[in-house]
């Protein structure tokens, strides 16, 4: 998948790279979906997938929420 589909919500990308950076601090956030290693983040009309594994915390998708 290519990013440039959400090239025109400039305003989401920011709060969604806002988020990503957070996570560096606080991968567990009390907004979060937590479910064994895999955690779901909704940032605006975005949702962050990602997964812990020890202190490696990996973006896995994002994808726009409609």
């Amino acid at each position: 998948m290519s990013a440039r589909r959400f090239m025109r919500d400039q305003d989401g990308l920011r709060a969604v790279g806002l988020a990503v950076l957070a996570l560096a601090d606080d991968p567990y956030p009390a907004e979060a979906f937590h479910r064994g290693t895999y955690h779901r983040l909704r940032v605006d009309s975005y949702r962050i997938l990602y997964y812990i594994d020890g202190d490696v915390t990996t973006i896995e998708r994002v994808d726009r929420v409609t």
